[in-house]
């Protein structure tokens, strides 16, 4: 997947008239499970309306895709997946500091996952997490992210939003930039500017992925003017 680096699209063109969505559509009381490809992506995509929630008080779970391992290959691996699993706690904290959220991490890996690489085991140990929450609502990303463990991601919540009938929203991440079609149902902005602080310090706390605090030159790195764009731009869901 090409990093673009302009904040610029056709959904994000489509979501200038986009109506607004209250917290309890997104979310009914009770259970709130979200369905992530990596580490930031929870952040990225949905981190105002995660906070909401979590002061709403939901029961919320993140089912981590993938430790995110990918993103410096010429990192040690296990040191990677530890630091973007702290980074992942500490953008929590800073998200649902008064109900913490749980994680369960799939560990498939970071880009090369495919919904066919859950085991059994896996498949059965991410229902009895998700049994634990209860899901009454499931986000996830976009089936318009042009990346395979988003699409993944997308695969496996479409799966649990059927299994528990919950309804399931995505928030287009890298799907939101380029000339892309636009999702079949319509886009709804979330925004919740007294939380707007919490999800920059959750942001701040992806340090591997922001900074330039590894020295891997095959890295990624977030451009800056995307990173901007998340922190400041309403986020975008749709209902699948």
């Amino acid at each position: 997947m090409s990093v673009p680096v302009i904040a610029q699209g056709s959904v994000l063109r489509a979501a200038e008239g986009a109506a607004a969505i209250q917290l309890d559509e997104l979310s009914p009381p009770g259970g709130l499970l979200l369905v992530m490809p990596h580490p930031d992506d929870e952040t990225l995509g949905c981190g105002q309306a995660l906070a909401a929630a979590a002061d709403a008080g939901r029961t919320i779970g993140v089912v981590l895709v993938t430790n995110g391992e990918g993103s410096h290959p010429g990192c040690d691996r296990a040191k990677l997946v530890a630091m973007r699993r702290a980074e992942l706690e500490e953008a929590l904290s800073s998200l649902a500091p008064r109900r913490p959220a749980a994680v369960h991490a799939l560990g498939l890996l970071d880009r090369q996952s495919r919904q066919g690489d859950l085991t059994d085991a896996g498949q059965e140990a991410l229902f009895a997490f998700a049994n634990i929450i209860d899901p009454q609502a499931i986000w996830t990303t976009s089936y318009l992210d042009p990346h395979c463990d988003h699409i993944t991601a997308h695969a496996i919540a479409r799966d649990l939003a059927q299994h528990y009938r919950a309804p399931l929203w995505s928030a287009p991440i890298w799907g939101r930039f380029g000339e892309r079609r636009l999702p079949e149902t319509e886009l709804r902005l979330f925004e919740a500017p007294s939380l707007a602080e919490r999800k920059r310090l959750a942001l701040s706390a992806y340090r591997s992925q922001f900074t330039d605090l590894i020295d891997d030159p095959e890295a990624f790195m977030m451009p800056a003017p995307l990173l901007a764009h998340f922190a400041a731009h309403p986020e975008i869901f749709h209902r699948d």
